[in-house]
C-alpha cells in the first residue's frame, strides 16, 4: 500500500518509537512503571481518591516450546497472551502499568508480585473485580471494593445483588480505560516478535497516547 518493504518498516519502528516515548515523557503522560513507597504514590498522585485495578491481555503467536506454551496460555482468553496490570483513576487515566508478563498467571498473582498493595494509601478506594479474590483478607489496610461472589449453596441476597450493580456501574471506568488503550492494532492483533521487550514498549506508548488523548479532550 505504501510501496515500502518490511525491512524499511522495521527501521522506522526502531528509530521512531524512542522519539515517541521521549515526547510522551516530556508531556508527562506516560504511566509509572513501578511505585516503590507510599510517599512516592502520594507524590505522583496527590489528588487521586479512587483507583481501578484490572488486567489487560493481548494475543501473541503460539510459542513453539511446550514450556512457553504453558506459561503463556490464558484459560480466561483461551489463547496465548501477554498480560499487564493497569491502575487507572476515576477519569480513566492510566496511572501505573506493570511489566509485561506471560498470560497464564492470574491477575491477583501479578498484583501481589507488583507490590502495589503496600503502596496505595489507606484513604484511597481500590476497585477490583472477582479476579482479585483474597485481596481484602491479604491487605486489610486497603479500602477494597469488590463484588460479592455467589456459589451453589450460597446464592446472593437482593442487597448483595444491588451492591454488585453499583460496584459494576462505577468500576466500568476501568473497562473504558482498557478499551481506550486497545484502540491500537499492535495490542489487538497477535504479537509475532520473539521477545517481550517490544511488546512492553507498545503497551507503554499506547497508555501514554491514551493519557495524552484524555489531556487534550
Amino acid at each position: 500500500m505504501y510501496d515500502v518493504d518490511r525491512a524499511q518498516t522495521q527501521r522506522w519502528v526502531k528509530s521512531l518509537l524512542p522519539v515517541l516515548e521521549a515526547v510522551l515523557g516530556w508531556q508527562v503522560v506516560l504511566p509509572q512503571r513501578k511505585i516503590g513507597s507510599l510517599e512516592e504514590f502520594i507524590q505522583h498522585f496527590p489528588a487521586v481518591k479512587d483507583v481501578f485495578i484490572d488486567g489487560i491481555e493481548r494475543p501473541i503467536q503460539r510459542p513453539q516450546q511446550p514450556k512457553a506454551q504453558q506459561e503463556h496460555y490464558s484459560g480466561k482468553q483461551k489463547d496465548h497472551t501477554f498480560k499487564n496490570l493497569i491502575v487507572s483513576d476515576e477519569d480513566k487515566r492510566i496511572l501505573c502499568l506493570t511489566p509485561t508478563k506471560p498470560g497464564a498467571r492470574q491477575d491477583y498473582f501479578r498484583f501481589k508480585q507488583s507490590g502495589l498493595g503496600e503502596v496505595i494509601p489507606e484513604e484511597v478506594g481500590v476497585w477490583v473485580d472477582l479476579g482479585f479474590l483474597g485481596i481484602a483478607k491479604d491487605y486489610p489496610q486497603l479500602q477494597v471494593l469488590i463484588p460479592h461472589k455467589s456459589s451453589k449453596n450460597h446464592p446472593l441476597t437482593s442487597d448483595q445483588k444491588a451492591e454488585n450493580q453499583l460496584i459494576r456501574a462505577f468500576r466500568v471506568r476501568a473497562e473504558h480505560a482498557i478499551a481506550g488503550v486497545k484502540r491500537f492494532r499492535c495490542l489487538t492483533d497477535p504479537y509475532r516478535n520473539k521477545g517481550s521487550v517490544l511488546a512492553d514498549k507498545f503497551m507503554l506508548i499506547a497508555c501514554g497516547l491514551w493519557n495524552y488523548h484524555l489531556l487534550l479532550a
